[in-house]
């Protein structure tokens, strides 16, 4: 028995596993997954939402079970639902199922969630049984719109097991002084006072504008990559499009902004993969990261002064490697390639 993601020829078999229990136990089918038009297209349900998963045991050739992550629409922030755990009645009792849900879990925390939510019908009391023993707990209302509100059992288990207290943590400022003022850049030197009460008269705060970068894929598949030289560190870096956001700019405008101006590309679908400070140590401006999918050429390109970037298409699983052999180096730009690799395709899985 093998478990892997669900493939576009599972969908017959896959609909027909989640319907057999229904049929067998003679359950009501109105409002249920058992007349959801999705049910016959797990596959591109699927394939179409990056922060899910479905994921299907075969044995001998045949699917047998599955078990899969959502984000259901109407949860609330950090929520995902479990969804499709069904087996094949003559492979219940092998732990497949078992298998199968505690691998939805471990995906869940993957894909960052914080709280999973199923839910599920009293005919289904083995499975229930199972889930109690797993930590969830049962919770008095559905939440979510789902649309099969035939289901009478909720639950819920918390996928975090770290929490943090840390405003005891924090440092007071007791002087500021802004010693560079320049475009783009402000430098500080300040007097703080540590929690133990520990004063440092010169810590040196560096503010820079928020800037973005962007995962930018062609309508071909290929990502748009860019060498430009660095003065900072005297070297050539291979990186995606980046640059600043301008005042009065959101950051999805000046992403789009950016790789028009750097490349001459635009258009696509744009999707938010994240926002991360790039040293907070002692800078304090923000990098927001978008993924821009089937973009093509559709104007000309417009450098600054100082910018001299050259262009490369490049095959994303040759851009994977780049990364994986340390050749794509800029910090701030890493984290965005990985989520892309993670979420966006399957040259990780």
């Amino acid at each position: 028995m093998i478990i892997r993601r669900i493939q576009q020829e599972d969908n017959a078999r896959e609909a027909a596993l989640i319907r057999a229990p229904f049929d067998e136990l003679n359950m009501e089918k109105r409002h249920t997954v058992y007349d959801d038009p999705n049910t016959d297209r797990q596959y591109e349900v699927f394939q179409s939402c990056a922060r899910s998963v479905l994921w299907v045991a075969v044995e001998e050739g045949r699917v047998v079970g599955s078990c899969g992550v959502y984000p259901t629409e109407g949860l609330p922030e950090g929520w995902c639902e479990i969804v499709k755990f069904y087996v094949d009645r003559h492979c219940r009792g092998k732990g497949i199922g078992r298998q199968l849900f505690v691998k939805a879990l471990e995906s869940a925390r993957f894909l960052g969630y914080l709280t999973a939510y199923l839910e599920t019908f009293p005919e289904f009391a083995e499975a229930v049984g199972m889930y109690e023993k797993l930590g969830f707990k049962a919770i008095d209302h559905q939440v979510g719109q789902s649309g099969h509100t035939a289901t009478s059992i909720w639950m819920t288990k918390e996928l975090r097991s770290c929490h943090f207290t840390d405003d005891n943590m924090k440092w007071k400022v007791l002087k500021s002084d802004n010693i560079i003022h320049r475009p783009h850049l402000d430098a500080y030197s300040e007097q703080v006072e540590l929690p133990n009460g520990k004063v440092f008269d010169e810590f040196y705060h560096l503010h820079f504008d928020p800037v973005v970068c962007i995962v930018a894929e062609t309508e071909e598949g290929q990502l748009i990559m860019e060498r430009q030289y660095r003065h900072a560190v005297k070297a050539v870096l291979t990186e995606i499009p980046a640059g600043i956001v301008e005042k009065g700019e959101a950051p999805l405008e000046a992403a789009q902004r950016e790789l028009l101006e750097e490349t001459g590309f635009g258009g696509g679908q744009w999707t938010a993969l994240g926002a991360e400070y790039a040293q907070g140590g002692v800078q304090d401006n923000t990098m927001y990261s978008f993924y821009a999918k089937g973009v093509k050429p559709i104007g000309s390109r417009h450098l600054d002064a100082s910018e001299d970037i050259a262009v490369h298409l490049i095959d994303k699983a040759e851009v994977l490697g780049m990364l994986m052999n340390g050749e794509i180096c800029q910090a701030p730009i890493s984290p965005a390639l990985w989520k892309y690799f993670a979420l966006y395709t399957d040259l990780l899985r």
